[in-house]
């Protein structure tokens, strides 16, 4: 989603983003703050990898006084750990990663080393069975958190399409692409939610949300 005239990716558009994307409704309706850690492209790995960053840079009481809202997204994704990122200054903290996803529109500051990485991960490992265990070991990341700190965690299929083996309590029946199916005029260009589209994904999460607190 866009401010008109800004490109949704540009720093410009963060106020308008963040303000009408889901956790930013869902932020506004329990009057908390909202902290976003969602990127473009990113996968379940670099999930994992945020939530660290999340939990190393706050203190127990803030943690146990959150609410953590996760959007899997396609298990098929992945992503590494760039030792070299070189942070602007509008780049998060966290922000550490190359994302493979990115790569099929990389300029020339993109080393043709991540290129040979990426053809050699899906030579020699991407199958099915790895995007069973990436889900799975997402899933189940967060829900430790959740009992750990004794918090609320929403967890549901944004982009993602697997269910995982064992039952999970902070997992949750709601596949967002299949809701906005049956609605009109929610999507834009590439298939991501509008504004619209993210008011109906809040409005449905702020049902579970309600059971929890």
């Amino acid at each position: 989603m866009e401010r008109q005239g800004i490109p949704s990716h540009y720093t410009q558009n963060n106020s308008y983003r963040l303000e009408n994307c889901y956790t930013g409704i869902l932020a506004k309706h329990y009057s908390l703050t909202q902290e976003n850690l969602s990127f473009p492209g990113s996968s379940l790995q670099s999930m994992q990898w945020n939530l660290t960053w999340w939990l190393n840079n706050h203190s127990t009481e803030y943690i146990r006084n959150s609410i953590l809202v996760v959007g899997l997204t396609e298990e098929s994704r992945v992503s590494w750990y760039d030792p070299k990122h070189k942070h602007d200054i509008d780049d998060p903290p966290w922000n550490n990663y190359l994302h493979a996803q990115w790569l099929g529109g990389a300029g020339p500051n993109v080393s043709s080393g991540w290129h040979d990485l990426h053809k050699h991960y899906l030579n020699m490992t991407d199958c099915d069975e790895l995007y069973q265990l990436n889900y799975e070991t997402t899933v189940r990341l967060f829900d430790g958190i959740s009992s750990r700190y004794n918090i609320p965690v929403v967890q549901f299929n944004a982009m993602a399409t697997t269910t995982t083996t064992t039952p999970c309590t902070t997992l949750y029946e709601y596949d967002s692409r299949h809701m906005l199916t049956s609605a009109t005029d929610v999507y834009k260009p590439m298939g991501h939610p509008n504004e619209k589209g993210h008011k109906l994904i809040a409005n449905d999460l702020i049902s579970v949300i309600d059971t929890l607190i």
